[in-house]
């Protein structure tokens, strides 16, 4: 356990406020759910990063840190989703960084869950990433269970041994991972608001990084209707089709053999994908078979429309490159 191994280890939450200014949700929501942790919240670090105008209205609401060890800024004007994360890591002095967004709700078991792991041997932890959207759809829904698995649930493959799965990525607002780690392994900043995230998980696996999933490590991330089909499935359209040329590990490369039919072998190919995956997600979160059986056939037509999406938006990568690029980036 390298680096790891006294009781309650100090872990630095890196919280941007980049989905804030877009009027996703508020920090305070965040801070809100991070105290509600089974895990002693005087040894988290709480690092706040955004605008000036950010910090500021932090700074004025945060003067004491109780009960955390401590609450840091950093104001940053006009840097991206990724240079924001990276800013707030650079100033992290615990023994682990976790990375969540000011949109998202981390569960009470989440830290607890990313120490459980990086205890048991893992140099980054993933969990299950869940929609929510307040006073109207619980993250234990059926409707949100189904649009997370579409859009977050690919990073889990198949099972190993101890009936866990495999992690095959992360989401950025749901990953921890020792210090020492991500010192040398940052995310990139030249794609903007896309792909980092992948190249980054690539980084880390081909260095021989192990990487965990956490059943337990839940955070529900903001959800509206306009935002999962266009900001998420629209724009993973053309994340999926620069990553096919931009990671030569990316599966299934033989899809980039198809040309202008890439969009549309892909739709059926990820809509297959889905229907594994959605009996593994569900086994994750300890959900029974029958439930997900029962639900199967909505499942699978809520599949084909959210790849309708993605279909689109490769299709505008393909014919409006430059355009297309720079709506992704800042999106």
């Amino acid at each position: 356990m390298s680096g790891i191994e006294k009781l309650n280890p100090i872990v630095s939450i890196v919280l941007e406020g980049y989905n804030q200014s877009r009027g996703l949700g508020e920090a305070d929501d965040t801070l809100d759910a991070l105290k509600q942790q089974d895990y002693p919240l005087d040894h988290l670090e709480i690092i706040l990063v955004g605008s000036h105008d950010q910090v500021e209205a932090w700074e004025n609401a945060y003067r004491d840190a109780a009960p955390f060890k401590a609450i840091k800024t950093v104001a940053c004007d006009g840097a991206h989703y990724y240079q924001l994360k990276n800013e707030g890591a650079n100033l992290a002095t615990g023994d682990i960084i976790a990375f969540t967004d000011s949109d998202v709700r981390p569960r009470p078991t989440w830290v607890r869950a990313i120490i459980d792991g990086i205890e048991a041997g893992a140099d980054v932890t993933v969990g299950p990433s869940l929609f929510r959207k307040e006073g109207r759809f619980h993250p234990d829904s059926i409707l949100m269970r189904m649009a997370a698995t579409i859009t977050w649930g690919w990073i889990f493959g198949k099972s190993r041994e101890d009936g866990l799965p495999n992690a095959r990525g992360f989401m950025d607002h749901n990953v921890a991972m020792r210090t020492e780690v991500f010192r040398k392994h940052q995310y990139r900043v030249d794609f903007g608001r896309v792909i980092a995230s992948p190249l980054l998980y690539r980084s880390l696996v081909n260095a021989g990084y192990k990487v965990a999933v956490q059943p337990k490590q839940q955070a529900a991330h903001h959800f509206s209707w306009r935002y999962w089909f266009v900001s998420l499935e629209y724009r993973y359209g053309f994340e999926v089709y620069c990553l096919r040329r931009l990671d030569k590990d990316y599966p299934n490369q033989w899809i980039t053999k198809t040309g202008y039919l890439e969009p549309i072998v892909s739709w059926f190919w990820h809509v297959l994908l889905d229907m594994p995956k959605w009996f593994r997600f569900n086994r994750v979160l300890g959900t029974g078979k029958i439930y997900a059986t029962l639900w199967f056939p909505v499942f699978v037509l809520s599949s084909m429309l959210a790849h309708t999406f993605e279909m689109a938006g490769m299709y505008a990568t393909i014919f409006a490159p430059e355009k297309t690029r720079k709506w992704a980036e800042t999106v």
